[in-house]
């Protein structure tokens, strides 16, 4: 992908419980809105697992943690791994729903 989003937090927010709850809020929300106007977008752990190649290229402070790394791109749909699709299980063999109605 050409572009990489890189989300991070202000490492003063370190051990918060709300912080890793809004860093992937904020990263669902830019992933929703990409796909829903046709852009591919991937959330990875590269960004996290090479974060001081990431964090030198980007200028990133070392006041900044990063928590997550998004790819983005037009997706080229003539690239054979695009046409994979996984086998999941049903969602009635996956959950057991605790009080709700049939």
């Amino acid at each position: 992908a050409p572009v990489c989003v890189i989300v991070t937090y202000d490492r003063v927010l370190d051990g918060s419980d709300d912080t890793p709850f809004d860093c992937g809020a904020v990263t669902t929300a830019l992933v929703n809105a990409a796909w829903s106007r046709g852009l591919g977008a991937v959330i990875n752990s590269q960004g996290i697992m090479q974060s001081p190649v990431v964090r030198e290229h980007a200028g990133i402070a070392d006041d900044q943690v990063i928590m997550k790394s998004i790819a983005l791109g037009w997706p080229d749909e003539s690239f054979p791994a695009n046409a994979v699709v996984s086998e999941r299980k049903a969602v009635a063999e996956a959950t057991v729903f605790v009080g709700f109605g049939d």
